[in-house]
């Protein structure tokens, strides 16, 4: 019996110890919360301006004197998620300081066509080149209203100016030719980029379109040829969608492409080709007939 009684003394007292090391810990964790809520309900801190710092950086974006004008260098680097009426309060206030420049119209249209206000667009960039005709990205900027009014043949003649100005430009001459195909005017587009291609590399993307227009036109010996080229510029795939589209469909029936096809495929292969794992590549080594390897 005095045995029994100890045991049960024992297990008496365990049971209270563990009671009370679940209520310190359930203690201490109520603490730890209500001290997580209390730094989260407290007041911040918030700063707020002297009412001269308004008056001072307006100044200092006037004035600076490392930047000529420091409201257009704003404008310029506000990234373009950034409130466009900023961007245009930015550049008014540069064109007021500065007084207006081609520049600064253009960049005003260009803010406003972010903002689909295209109305507002075309005004800057027609005020832009009346400050200074014939001004290139205006005229850019102009093709891609007429193009939004869904007026192509204004665009044409937009961009066929500033074309005029900058004839390497590969975004505007793809545009061009996507302009003339559209409006039935594919020999034109593909002479368009002939004259242009004459004198690049074959690593030039646009032998792609050429390859394309060719095709389209019936001309099979020109669109093979520049499809050929057309590998050096472009990824694989993409050369090989265009190959497989409707516009090559005749010249695939006929087995004239078949020379390229296999071309095709061979590069394919060596492009997705699982690589050589690297502990199989040994370095090579050349013995003289009397060594002795040791």
């Amino acid at each position: 019996m005095f045995a029994l009684l100890m045991m049960a003394v024992k297990y008496a007292e365990n049971d209270w110890r563990q009671k009370n090391k679940r209520a310190r810990s359930h203690l201490a964790q109520r603490q730890k919360e209500k001290q997580a809520v209390d730094v989260a309900a407290a007041p911040g801190w918030k700063y707020e301006l002297p009412p001269a710092a308004t008056q001072r950086e307006l100044e200092r974006l006037a004035t600076h004197p490392m930047s000529r004008n420091g409201w257009l260098t704003l404008a310029r680097g506000l990234s373009g998620k950034t409130d466009g009426g900023l961007v245009v309060s930015s550049l008014r206030m540069a064109m007021a300081i500065d007084g207006e420049s081609a520049e600064i119209r253009n960049d005003l249209g260009a803010a406003y066509l972010r903002q689909k206000k295209m109305k507002n667009a075309v005004e800057q960039f027609n005020a832009a080149i009346q400050i200074r005709p014939g001004f290139a990205p205006a005229l850019y900027n102009l093709a891609l209203c007429a193009i939004s009014d869904r007026n192509p043949a204004q665009a044409i003649r937009d961009l066929g100016q500033y074309l005029g100005q900058r004839p390497d430009d590969t975004t505007a001459l793809r545009l061009q030719a996507t302009l003339l195909t559209q409006m039935g005017r594919p020999e034109d587009a593909l002479l368009l980029l002939e004259k242009f291609l004459k004198t690049q590399s074959p690593n030039q993307p646009l032998f792609l379109e050429a390859a394309q227009l060719a095709a389209r036109l019936g001309q099979t010996g020109k669109a093979l040829r520049y499809l050929e080229t057309a590998l050096n510029g472009n990824p694989i795939q993409t050369v090989v969608r265009t190959y497989q589209s409707g516009m090559f469909r005749e010249i695939r029936l006929s087995g004239e492409g078949d020379r390229l096809a296999a071309l095709m495929a061979g590069k394919a292969r060596m492009a997705f080709s699982s690589p050589i794992p690297e502990d199989e590549i040994q370095p090579l080594r050349e013995n003289t007939p009397d060594a002795k390897v040791r």
